[in-house]
């Protein structure tokens, strides 16, 4: 009877701490989407759903490394080998994102809730494309829903006026930067496969796909083989909406990158990675302060 009054206990006091808790913080915790196809790709595509947590925990590793000691070859060599260790044993769950960026996430606030954000609706368009029970109304409205709350929310990514600058980060780590982009490329490929097909077709196709992927890690590929609209041609034509927000979030996460160039060491590339990092999160309408500040 003790050990169950000691679980009430320590309930009760999670209960507090969540009641405590700002609502404002509380207010920014993404929702998860409601529905039978919630959670569509981790129950039909476990494997699929593997390499893409591995992505997604690359993602967040990157950014969190890079924020410190900036992009080199000895960032190159040491995410490189993490990164591809990781995909030997995907993981079956997502990361949660503070804990494995906790620093980014304190010291460049916007941005890091900027790319959650884009996590989410990645995750719950492709969900809504995977789901048994799609239908093209079905999954129309699904997505819609989808990108209705994305665009409500603070952090949700704008176009930019002007054209991107180069990515300078690509050339300075180029096999971890193979690696990210044949990522964002499993993420296209895997959509379209489960859009273009109906769901007796979509384990072949999905199967085609991961074989693909884990058979091109050490292959160069051309940035617009990483796009919806070059890879993705049924998500693009039936659903532009989804596919232009995706291509937007995935060219923004490279901008971010290449702000992290400098990295943290010193005052002056500290200076320097806050303003560029800045400069990124304005062209996107993301407000800037806390990036940078502590």
């Amino acid at each position: 009877m003790r050990r169950f009054d000691g679980v009430a206990r320590v309930a009760a006091l999670c209960a507090v701490v969540v009641a405590a808790a700002p609502a404002s913080a509380r207010a920014q915790e993404p929702l998860p989407p409601r529905g039978r196809h919630k959670h569509a790709v981790h129950r039909f595509f476990p494997d699929l759903d593997s390499r893409l947590n591995a992505v997604r925990y690359g993602r967040w590793r990157a950014v969190e490394i890079a924020w410190s000691v900036g992009i080199n070859a000895d960032l190159d060599r040491e995410f490189s080998s993490y990164l591809l260790s990781l995909l030997a044993k995907p993981p079956r769950f997502p990361p949660e994102a503070e804990l494995v960026s906790p620093r980014f996430a304190r010291e460049a606030a916007p941005v890091f809730r900027a790319l959650r954000w884009g996590q989410v609706l990645e995750q719950q368009i492709g969900d809504a494309l995977a789901s048994a029970d799609a239908t093209p109304e079905l999954t129309a409205g699904r997505l819609e829903r989808a990108l209705g709350v994305y665009r409500g929310e603070r952090w949700a990514l704008s176009e930019p006026e002007r054209p991107a600058p180069p990515v300078e980060a690509l050339a300075l780590a180029p096999q971890s930067a193979r690696i990210l982009l044949s990522g964002t490329r499993l993420f296209v490929l895997a959509a379209e496969a489960v859009a273009a097909a109906d769901f007796g077709q979509q384990r072949w196709k999905v199967r085609d796909t991961i074989a693909e992927f884990d058979s091109s890690l050490a292959r160069d590929k051309a940035l617009e083989e990483a796009t919806y609209r070059v890879s993705a041609p049924t998500v693009a034509e039936r659903y532009p909406e989804v596919a232009a927000h995706l291509d937007r979030f995935a060219r923004f996460r490279a901008e971010v990158y290449g702000a992290l160039v400098p990295g943290g060491a010193t005052r002056e590339a500290r200076r320097d990675r806050n303003s560029r990092l800045r400069e990124v999160a304005r062209r996107y309408g993301l407000p800037v302060e806390g990036i940078g500040g502590r």
